[in-house]
């Protein structure tokens, strides 16, 4: 067995590298995913992120470097990495002739699953995706919407470890984006690892908990999303390296905007009613001890919170980072 580059990630690259001629689309990419998140794969057109999928997938071999899924190498072991995965396209084919309940049963036989297996997994994920209503239709008679997710059900069908999907929301309403979210927090329950590409930032955050974000064939950031060290909170500091933070009272906001003026740490002070926001220098323990302090002081404070960066900025702030290089 192949070990992991790098480390012990379900997922693994380390320079990756892929021309096609003279034209290099992926550069030296090196990154490890842990095992059971949803990644949210970003970057411009053109970045390379649906190149690294399809060399991760081991459709496309790689110029330089290696990669590995689950331990195997996607060059020496192609057939174990392909046992692990599951890929859906940005573009893909249907058999429109066939039943929705039809193609997922001829699917299901192909990765061998016993009858009732695929009968089981196939109304359960149809259920899921908001497709149960439509198994008996001819899939050329269904919405692009209704195609795309019954692609994401074929794709998650053998119940593979690793699963990679291309622009999954494109087509979507946002009753069935809501389906999708919910189908992937269930799958990432059961312990999956999902690579998701796509531009619609503001979904991904949504049900996504780790970020790699790709531009002109390079990493640009990459982490968890969330939490003390997360990507969106590192992003969130401000530029003297304090957090901008919200605080609604009550009531006199005037008096509470005269007393942070005399706190050592804060500056950039904006009161609007009885809302009022400042940056603070300083981890969560100052914060904390800032709020024990206004709190004893008598500030009747109904919301004390950190803003915090969502995906759409960060990945217009890291944009701009890279063009100015």
């Amino acid at each position: 067995m192949a070990r992991v580059p790098g480390g012990c990630g379900m997922i693994a690259c380390e320079n990756l590298t892929c021309f096609y001629g003279s034209f290099l689309a992926v550069d030296r990419l090196t990154l490890e995913i842990p095992r059971g998140c949803v990644c949210a794969l970003v970057g411009p057109n053109g970045a390379g992120k649906t190149t690294t999928m399809r060399m991760l997938c081991t459709l496309l071999p790689p110029s330089r470097g290696k990669a590995a899924i689950g331990g195997f190498d996607v060059v020496r072991e192609p057939t174990q990495v392909r046992r692990l995965i599951g890929y859906l396209p940005e573009e893909f084919r249907l058999y429109d002739d066939m039943t929705v309940e039809r193609y997922l049963e001829f699917f299901g036989r192909i990765y061998g699953l016993d009858s009732a297996m695929r009968h089981e997994r196939a109304m359960d994920f149809l259920e899921r995706l908001g497709l149960s209503g439509r198994r008996k239709d001819r899939i050329g008679a269904l919405s692009r919407g209704m195609k795309q997710r019954l692609g994401v059900a074929k794709s998650f069908l053998h119940d593979p470890e690793v699963v990679f999907l291309d622009e999954p929301a494109s087509g979507l309403d946002p009753v069935a984006r809501a389906e999708l979210r919910d189908f992937l927090k269930h799958q990432q329950w059961l312990g999956k690892t999902v690579v998701v590409s796509s531009h619609v930032l503001k979904e991904l955050a949504d049900f996504c908990d780790f970020l790699a974000m790709i531009n002109h064939g390079r990493l640009s950031e990459i982490g968890p999303l969330t939490g003390e060290n997360g990507v969106l909170a590192r992003h969130s500091e401000t530029a003297t390296g304090g957090r901008l933070y919200t605080l609604k009272v009550l009531r006199d906001a005037p008096k509470l905007e005269l007393v942070l003026q005399k706190e050592a740490g804060v500056s950039n002070i904006r009161r609007r009613d009885q809302i009022v926001s400042f940056e603070l220098l300083g981890d969560e323990e100052a914060a904390g001890r800032l709020l024990g302090r206004l709190t004893s002081a008598g500030f009747p404070i109904v919301r004390f919170v950190p803003e915090e960066a969502d995906l759409e900025s960060v990945y217009r702030k890291v944009s701009r980072a890279e063009e100015r290089r």
